[in-house]
């Protein structure tokens, strides 16, 4: 069997094959693939794989235009970040839906379905008809909700709940509630910004991204920058620039 991956977090990816080595170990696996440019280069050159996994949302569009276009025999188990309400609402004929973090149990349970559909010869998926829902239900922007921390062999997962802030010195950090200190793998607060809910935080500072539970208030200096009021210790300077305070009192008091 040829499984084909589409997934542009490289993280995930490698929980997905690591995954799919236990519960299909014969499987041939191709990708992960992140973009949809890249699937599309792939399929001019492959044959259609017997199965294809592939999240929603890839690092530059949607995973389902590319297969609406493709119009690929091969069966469709699609990965998606977003609410369990709207994967009820995906499931759509033969098409099934895994919510990230993919659960060893749930893509068991998928691909035992796809075993036995391809049993039954009836693997075609209705994408049309989940294309028509997405017309008037449109994919929203993903947020990371949860933060892998990787030392040496082991990785542990540090839930959006207890994430104080990130912090940037020599490296990106992240602290806890519980004021643990943590190295991630991103390489600036940039980066950390373009994938974490703004509602939720701001960027105070060149070094300090800030999550809104722990901000309490703020007070105004004599040179206009905010000086915030936090309910634990950070340990970098909590100031807002003259600058952005304006944009800072409207996130805060929104």
């Amino acid at each position: 069997m040829n499984i084909l991956i589409l997934e542009d977090e490289p993280l995930v990816a490698e929980q997905l094959m690591g995954h799919i080595h236990h519960l299909a170990p014969h499987a041939t696996l191709a990708g992960p693939l992140a973009s949809v440019q890249e699937a599309r280069a792939w399929f001019r050159k492959h044959p259609e794989p017997d199965l294809i996994l592939a999240d929603v949302q890839l690092s530059d569009g949607i995973s389902i235009d590319l297969l609406l276009d493709l119009k690929p025999d091969s069966p469709i188990i699609f990965t998606t970040a977003y609410d369990q309400y709207a994967i009820r609402a995906f499931k759509v004929n033969s098409i099934d839906y895994l919510l990230k973090p993919v659960q060893y149990d749930e893509l068991r349970a998928a691909l035992d379905k796809f075993r036995e559909l391809r049993q039954q010869g009836s693997s075609r998926l209705s994408l049309e008809e989940l294309a028509r829902f997405l017309e008037g239900n449109p994919v929203p922007a993903r947020y990371k909700e949860n933060v892998i921390i990787h030392s040496g062999p082991q990785a542990q997962r540090i839930e959006e709940k207890d994430i104080a802030c990130f912090i940037k010195r020599d490296l990106i950090f992240l602290q806890t509630l519980d004021r643990r200190l943590l190295v991630t793998e991103y390489r600036s607060l940039d980066e950390v910004e373009e994938v974490v809910d703004p509602a939720r935080y701001f960027r105070a500072n060149r070094q300090l991204l800030v999550h809104r539970r722990i901000i309490g208030g703020y007070k105004t200096d004599l040179q206009g920058k905010l000086q915030l009021t936090l309910k634990i210790d950070v340990s970098e300077t909590p100031a807002v620039s003259k600058e952005k305070a304006a944009a800072f009192k409207r996130w805060f008091e929104a």
